[in-house]
């Protein structure tokens, strides 16, 4: 093979991008039920959940704060559980990191649960941290802190470290988002118009505030990543997914993205377990789901 006909594959295998997740789509009007691969988990109405090493972690309506019992895994393949446990406390939304849990409340305050650990995964106390966040993301594989504000900014937690886990100060990032993903991949996000943005220079490394933002085809209203995959739901409930591409003779290009539809089901929201690639999600109904994959 010459190094023109190498060149020629490496840039066709970076262009993939072929079909982009768009608002207008709608889906049949028996789409709530769940397709083939979702199953219901059985507990209260949800509106926030979240996944990864340290277990599945859910808000329902009234703000209560839930633990999935049987889910902390720290590499292992993801259990669906067993029940759904209470944990003192109120947040709107909640974030899983690796052994840590952060979430805001609906003042948006910042919390982070005190003592998770395999033994007591549901820990033992919430910790307020400084500044105010409508959304927070915690990865699930450096507990990176990245999070966004009722005015859309941006902001990065500086100094995390395996003894210091709520860090040092905030760095405001340029740039407008109303919802935030954080993990291996990088850091990624949304705006108010549905437009999709991933962080150059986060690739592998959340605690790296990066340099600009880059936009990505397609819209969405939530989006979060995994181990070398994208998930993402838009306005309609309509979901989507794709590989995270990346061209091996240059730096790592994660933006190359081949959106695919999930038909069948609605989802307001989705989590992605870094470990295996598990999906947790709020129905249109509110109620929680789960698959395996794609």
């Amino acid at each position: 093979m010459t190094l023109t006909t190498l060149l020629l594959t490496v840039l066709l295998f970076c262009v993939t991008v072929n079909s982009v997740p768009q608002e207008a789509e709608q889906l049949s009007s028996d789409s709530e039920v769940t397709a083939k691969g979702w199953m219901f988990v059985k507990g209260p109405h949800m509106k926030w959940v979240s996944t990864g090493p340290a277990g599945v972690w859910a808000v329902d309506m009234k703000d209560n704060i839930y633990y999935r019992k049987g889910t902390y895994n720290k590499g292992s393949l993801t259990s669906k559980g067993s029940q759904w446990t209470r944990v003192g406390g109120k947040l709107k939304q909640i974030s899983v990191g690796w052994n840590i849990i952060w979430g805001v409340n609906s003042g948006d305050q910042i919390f982070y649960r005190t003592g998770v650990s395999p033994s007591n995964p549901k820990g033992t106390g919430w910790q307020s941290v400084g500044g105010r966040l409508k959304k927070v993301g915690v990865s699930p594989v450096s507990n990176a802190v990245w999070g966004v504000n009722s005015r859309d900014q941006i902001f990065t937690k500086l100094g995390i470290t395996g003894t210091n886990r709520q860090g040092t100060a905030w760095q405001k990032i340029r740039g407008a988002l109303s919802d935030v993903s954080v993990d291996a991949a990088g850091v990624w996000g949304v705006n108010n118009r549905g437009l999709i943005y991933y962080r150059l220079g986060t690739f592998t490394n959340q605690q790296d505030p990066g340099t600009h933002w880059k936009r990505v085809p397609g819209r969405l209203v939530n989006i979060d990543s995994g181990r070398g995959i994208i998930w993402g739901v838009n306005s309609a409930q309509n979901v989507f997914w794709s590989r995270i591409g990346t061209c091996r003779l240059q730096s790592p290009m994660p933006w190359r993205l081949n959106w695919q539809h999930v038909s069948g089901i609605k989802l307001k929201q989705i989590s992605v377990n870094s470990n295996d690639n598990s999906v947790w999600a709020i129905d249109g109904s509110d109620r929680v789901v789960f698959r395996r994959g794609v």
